[in-house]
């Protein structure tokens, strides 16, 4: 009996946790807004406002695509309220070859007027299945240092089909 009461406590205590967690997740959700400009079935532009009593700028990205309609570069600008102005952030170039997916991840340098700062290069290599098997994460110091702390590899003998099963399985 005692056994029973502890369990449905417990229970009880998990499912009110869960809920109140999940109203904090989408009362987050509800204090931005997004504006998508899209070309066919491609956004190629997304606003997010932030919603504070009034509608405020808070980030857009600008994207571009290959041929193949994959993603070629994805740039982020923050908004700057004493200019009126966007500001570039940061921007990330992808390359795909037949077993990989290299990103080149770059921070705006504003006295060099380029996307110079903080560059680091991440690589996937894909299996048949275009998973992600392995990862390489590299860091720009006038050439590409590999960071051994954060590769991974996995090994897949049934492709994951979704990114919670992507995500246990590297485990």
């Amino acid at each position: 009996m005692k056994t029973t009461v502890l369990f449905r406590m417990i229970v009880l205590v998990a499912m009110v946790f869960a809920g109140i967690s999940n109203a904090t997740v989408k009362a987050q959700n509800n204090n931005f807004i997004t504006n998508e400009e899209t070309v066919g079935d491609l956004v190629v532009s997304k606003v997010i406002y932030r919603l504070d009593g009034s509608l405020y700028h808070h980030m857009k990205y600008d994207f571009t695509y290959d041929d193949q309609k994959r993603m070629a570069t994805k740039e982020a600008f923050k908004w700057d309220a004493s200019t009126d102005k966007w500001l570039p952030y940061f921007k990330i170039d992808y390359t795909y070859s037949s077993n990989e997916i290299t990103l080149v991840y770059a921070r705006w340098n504003d006295s060099h007027r380029a996307y110079d700062a903080s560059v680091e290069k991440s690589v996937y290599e894909l299996n048949d299945a275009n998973m992600p098997v392995a990862y390489m994460n590299y860091k720009w110091n006038d050439k590409w240092i590999e960071e051994s702390s954060v590769n991974w590899a996995m090994n897949v003998t049934t492709p994951a089909t979704n990114e919670a099963t992507l995500l246990t399985a590297s485990r």
